[in-house]
């Protein structure tokens, strides 16, 4: 699926920006949810959560184009109705994506969706920006690629992604999610490589973020 060296040579090329937001939410993340209990949605901490958000996401352009003036407002109370479910979300990496409650995944596409609606509502067809719902989840979580038009552009045609529509379904997400599961879990090298590259940058016990390793991967080039 990845060779070591170009796996690498892309994680060394890729802009040291975008490198420092992701670790900036991140390495926080594991220092909190380290003792198991406390995440980073809690009552404690979803404020925190806010301001990292705040800061990053709209440099990388989550919200532009959208139909919401006030999608960073929207997002605070958004993250505030998602704490149960993501409480439940951060049990599973993209290796265990199959096994998450589909009720989990369709609260926190609804919610994280409209922030870039108008008037911050869901919309009737359920679809929506799949960057609004994808960036925020991808420094939270992880396990999701961004999904942005760079990374659709690059993906296999075997995954099916939609290159040129930007609105999704949920449906669609977790279609194209579940084949980026079995398909990485039947690479034990690759596996292996992003277990390897996850310790170094994070730490031993942290979180794998397979999600963010292969939008690297897919941002650089096919």
């Amino acid at each position: 699926m990845l060779s070591l060296g170009e796996f690498q040579k892309r994680i060394d090329s890729f802009p040291k920006g975008y490198m420092d937001n992701f670790d900036y939410v991140w390495k926080w993340k594991i220092r909190v949810e380290s003792n198991g209990h406390d995440h980073i949605l809690d009552e404690n901490h979803t404020r925190e959560a806010y301001d990292r958000l705040r800061h990053i996401l709209p440099r990388w352009q989550t919200y532009r184009n959208g139909d919401n003036s006030e999608s960073l407002r929207t997002l605070k109370e958004v993250l505030n109705n998602i704490s149960e479910e993501y409480n439940q979300l951060r049990k599973y990496t993209l290796l265990e994506f199959e096994d998450i409650p589909r009720e989990t995944l369709e609260k926190i596409w609804h919610e994280l969706g409209r922030a870039k609606e108008k008037g911050g509502n869901r919309n009737s067809d359920s679809n929506y920006f799949v960057i609004s719902v994808t960036k925020p989840l991808l420094l939270m979580w992880g396990a999701t690629p961004a999904f942005d038009s760079k990374v659709r552009q690059h993906m296999p045609k075997d995954y099916g992604v939609p290159k040129y529509f930007c609105k999704w379904s949920l449906d669609t997400w977790m279609r194209i999610m579940r084949q980026i599961s079995t398909k990485l879990k039947n690479n034990e090298d690759t596996i292996k490589l992003l277990n390897k590259t996850s310790k170094e940058l994070y730490g031993e016990k942290a979180v794998v973020p397979y999600g963010r390793f292969l939008d690297i991967y897919y941002w650089k080039g096919r």
